[in-house]
């Protein structure tokens, strides 16, 4: 038995390039499992073959080897309407000439269920989705937050044991989607639906999951909840495309099991948080990870390392400073900037930042 109710083995989906004629691999043998219940998010850059993997499990692309499972039951050679899923397309993708009512219900009718079972299950949905009154209004009569919750409600009237969304809220506006990122989780949360998101925004993928696929080039660079990879990032690649990051290279002259003390190029010593289980050998060459918003000036002389205000950008609840330092350009950003002092444009500072937002990396 397995802890997993979704599983995908040594995935692998290769594709050939038209203009070369080479073979690429898009999915390049990933293996993970999603828990009953949990909502788990593929992110990464353009490319780096997170909706490939996610058609795969809808069965939109047929694998090249590997095996996909669902609820223990190899589904390799299930069609998308013989999988136990449901996906939320990018656009949408609802019928035009149909109203709401009637998208929603499009699923429930290809299954032969009764006039009265359908009506039953669309109104209860719709409520959910909080479309309750909007039946009969067609797609174009519909902001886009409206026609993304159509498209969810027509995805979860069927019951699916699992909900696969693809960038759903990519086209909405920015306030939107923040509205529409909490509703989504909500509504996923008190359904309990096994989930795998797509997203390339890193803030949509912390804020609804509950686990993380970082990938890269169709593999797997990091797969932890979304604090632990903030925290403890598995490279390079991972810490810079999670939120924000300077990078300092360094030396370790030591670690145990907690913690690590490395030593940047002017000779100041860090002692750095370690995840349990990673390891580093004394005098290895790393990259100390350093957040910007655990930054804060000091005078010159009490910094890591000290440097010119090059930027200095205020937006209310935070403001964003640009430092150029002997080791490249370093940010910093400043939570409720009115309640502290900040220097001024050209003004030589000292970085210090606050151990719980560094971390080591191995040196790529």
């Amino acid at each position: 038995m397995t802890d997993y109710y979704v599983q995908v083995r040594d995935l692998v989906k290769e594709f050939r390039d038209p203009s070369t004629g080479s073979i690429v691999k898009a999915v390049n043998n990933i293996s993970f499992g999603v828990k009953n219940g949990q909502l788990m998010t593929l992110l990464g850059p353009s490319g780096c073959g997170k909706t490939t993997t996610l058609r795969l499990i809808g069965g939109f692309e047929i694998a090249t080897s590997g095996d996909v499972l669902i609820d223990g039951v190899v589904v390799n050679d299930q069609p998308p309407n013989k999988r136990p899923t449901a996906m939320v397309f990018q656009s949408y993708a609802l019928f035009p000439h149909m109203n709401v009512f009637e998208n929603v219900a499009y699923g429930l009718k290809n299954r032969k269920l009764s006039s009265t079972e359908i009506k039953e299950k669309v109104v209860q949905m719709l409520s959910i989705v909080g479309l309750s009154g909007l039946e009969k209004r067609y797609p174009s009569q519909l902001s886009g937050g409206q026609q993304q919750r159509v498209a969810l409600a027509r995805a979860l009237v069927v019951e699916p044991k699992v909900l696969l969304l693809d960038e759903p809220l990519s086209n909405l506006d920015a306030k939107l989607r923040e509205q529409m990122r909490i509703e989504l989780k909500k509504i996923q949360s008190n359904l309990g639906i096994t989930s795998i998101y797509v997203t390339h925004d890193q803030l949509e993928a912390m804020t609804l999951s509950d686990m993380v696929i970082v990938m890269k080039d169709g593999i797997i660079m990091q797969q932890d909840p979304p604090q632990m990879i903030y925290r403890y990032p598995s490279n390079k690649f991972v810490a810079g495309f999670i939120g924000k990051a300077n990078f300092l290279e360094c030396v370790v002259l030591n670690c145990d099991r907690e913690s690590c003390k490395v030593k940047i190029a002017n000779g100041v010593v860090i002692d750095v948080d370690m995840r349990s289980g990673t390891q580093f050998q004394t005098g290895e060459k790393v990259y100390l990870v350093l957040r910007p918003e655990g930054g804060r000036f000091v005078r010159p002389q009490d910094g890591i390392v000290q440097g010119n205000v090059i930027t200095k950008v205020y937006t209310g609840a935070s403001a964003f400073f640009e430092i150029k330092t002997d080791y490249g350009v370093m940010s910093v950003e400043i939570q409720n900037p009115a309640s502290v002092s900040l220097p001024e444009y050209n003004e030589v500072v000292g970085l210090h930042f606050d151990r719980s937002t560094l971390s080591v990396v191995k040196y790529e």
